[in-house]
């Protein structure tokens, strides 16, 4: 009981959004969306696989909905998201089930995310506020000499690090793989991507 209680607790805590693939790569090589498959780990051993995420992408590579899906299959969160210049405003729709027709209006959260660019107009930190200003979440990124993020580390409003994550590329430079890291660097999981076009 307390190893499933452990499982639950980790997976919930250091869920993490599912997060796009560049922009330019996905408009160059017309990526209509990606699935992840994630494997969790606890006390050191790997669990089975199972269907984590799925994205879907425009013709200009911005993310168009994005779902997030608990180990048993079920739907656990669902975002369609709107763009407005460099502010990305998100809808979100937390779903406990598979059927958004049982989704209630109050459900609906709003929030606001701001970003800052490096020279090169890579995204190097991303701030989460809520509807009164206050910070939710602040992310910081680094990226290799081919532009393709190496690492991702994630804060919380009290500016405690959460996680880290690192991520590796194939030869075309799309996103492989992906392994999250918790406080201690302790492996929590391991994320890999599949693509179609």
């Amino acid at each position: 009981m307390k190893r499933i209680l452990f499982f639950l607790i980790i997976f919930s805590v250091f869920a993490v959004p599912l997060l796009a693939q560049s922009k330019k790569q996905l408009k160059e090589l017309k990526v209509k969306s990606k699935t992840e498959n994630t494997t969790l780990y606890i006390d050191g051993k790997a669990n089975i696989p199972f269907k984590s995420g799925y994205s879907t992408y425009d013709g200009s590579g911005n993310t168009t909905t994005e779902i997030e899906y608990n180990p048993n299959g079920t739907i656990k969160k669902k975002q369609t998201i709107k763009y407005a210049g460099k502010e990305k405003i998100e809808e979100i729709i937390e779903q406990p089930n598979t059927d958004p027709n049982e989704v209630a209006a109050n459900d609906k959260k709003y929030k606001k995310t701001t970003w800052k660019y490096n020279a090169a107009g890579d995204k190097t930190e991303e701030v989460i506020v809520d509807m009164t200003g206050a910070i939710i979440k602040k992310t910081t990124f680094t990226y290799n000499s081919k532009g393709n993020k190496t690492e991702e580390i994630e804060y919380n409003a009290g500016k405690t690090l959460v996680q880290k994550s690192n991520y590796f590329y194939d030869t075309k430079g799309l996103r492989t793989e992906k392994k999250v890291w918790g406080p201690g660097d302790i492996l929590l999981k391991q994320v890999k991507f599949t693509y179609t076009y």
